[in-house]
């Protein structure tokens, strides 16, 4: 989605970004930290904590989430582009990220598909009303359409699981938020690096409701999220009250992150922190940021920076809160069931 540039003063776009540079709402009951059972650390919510388990002790009370993953077969065709081992492997790692608050995943389906991951070149893509669910009509994303991936894949689709894809490369990672109307709701991600990289935790990261750190970097006055989904499955949403979790990545812990239109916004450029992973970038005559103009985390998970393997504990809940709402809300029939080994 395009973006309209916004050329701000900037000493009136700092006092702007004050809620969003990680600096935590001075609410009563914020302060202390307290051992949680279930209700609070999943369940209790208001407008001064929107999200659960903000004042609990991290991790508290888990819950795990059943993973169906679909394995297709490579290029040559002879062999499948991940075996129990991946799969085990790339678990651990998700769950080093998402463990501390609280979330699991394990390993419940493979279903291997006997055929090969559809080329990125081929002319299938290229058709818009294949890029469709069957009811819904929504669109499942700007690369794999369904209809791409076999019978195999409608036949072992689990609507009460986290669904997971391994991709061949070419096609670029994506997951879909867990609010939008869609038939399928699932995650793209390249088996190759399944095992070894935390592109997979920052997908999943989408389909548990975090945004891009730089999600809303122009939008300083956004309404809640929370807000905006109410229309879709539920009417108890809490709007929150602090500005911090209405704007940017609606998370408080979150700081201010404007990535690549950094001049745009803060009239200073800030490429040098990214430079390493999106080369190619237009030079630019404006100086680089300082650390006061543009100090955001380099290794936020929802971050596009080049170490992203840590989530704050704002996002852990926002998480949670998620997970929670998949769990209650029926989605076009999916609803998430929690794991029984």
């Amino acid at each position: 989605m395009s973006r309209a540039a916004i050329f701000l003063p900037l000493v009136l776009v700092a006092a702007s970004l004050s809620g969003c540079l990680g600096i935590q709402p001075d609410d009563e009951g914020m302060d202390g930290v307290e051992a949680c059972d279930e209700q609070q650390y999943w369940h209790q919510i208001s407008a001064e904590n929107p999200y659960p388990g903000l004042n609990c002790e991290a991790p508290g009370p888990s819950k795990t989430l059943a993973v169906n993953f679909f394995v297709y077969k490579n290029k040559n065709g002879e062999d499948w582009l991940a075996n129990e081992t991946t799969l085990d492997t790339g678990i651990e790692l998700i769950n080093s990220v998402y463990n501390p608050s609280g979330i699991h995943f394990a390993r419940a389906n493979i279903v291997y598909v006997d055929m090969i991951f559809p080329n990125v070149t081929d002319e299938y893509q290229s058709a818009p009303i294949d890029n469709r669910t069957n009811e819904s009509k929504a669109d499942d994303g700007d690369n794999v359409a369904i209809g791409q991936l076999g019978d195999g894949f409608i036949e072992g689709y689990e609507p009460t699981m986290v669904n997971i894809v391994l991709m061949s490369d070419g096609w670029g990672a994506y997951s879909l938020y867990p609010w939008h109307p869609r038939d399928h709701y699932v995650n793209f991600v390249r088996a190759a690096t399944f095992a070894t990289s935390h592109i997979p935790s920052h997908e999943l990261g989408h389909f548990l409701g975090l945004y891009h750190t730089h999600q809303y970097y122009d939008s300083l006055d956004s309404d809640s999220d929370l807000d905006r989904a109410s229309s879709y499955w539920a009417d108890d949403w809490v709007i929150p009250d602090a500005q911090c979790y209405r704007t940017g990545d609606f998370i408080c812990g979150t700081p201010y992150d404007c990535y690549r239109w950094c001049e745009e916004v803060l009239g200073c450029n800030a490429s040098d922190l990214y430079e390493g992973e999106k080369p190619g970038q237009q030079p630019s005559e404006a100086p680089q940021c300082t650390e006061e103009q543009h100090n955001p985390s380099l290794t936020n998970l929802m971050s596009r920076y080049g170490d992203r393997s840590e989530i704050t504990d704002d996002q852990g809940a926002r998480a949670r809160y998620f997970v929670q709402f998949m769990i209650d809300n029926d989605r076009n029939g999916n609803h998430l069931v929690l794991y029984e080994s």
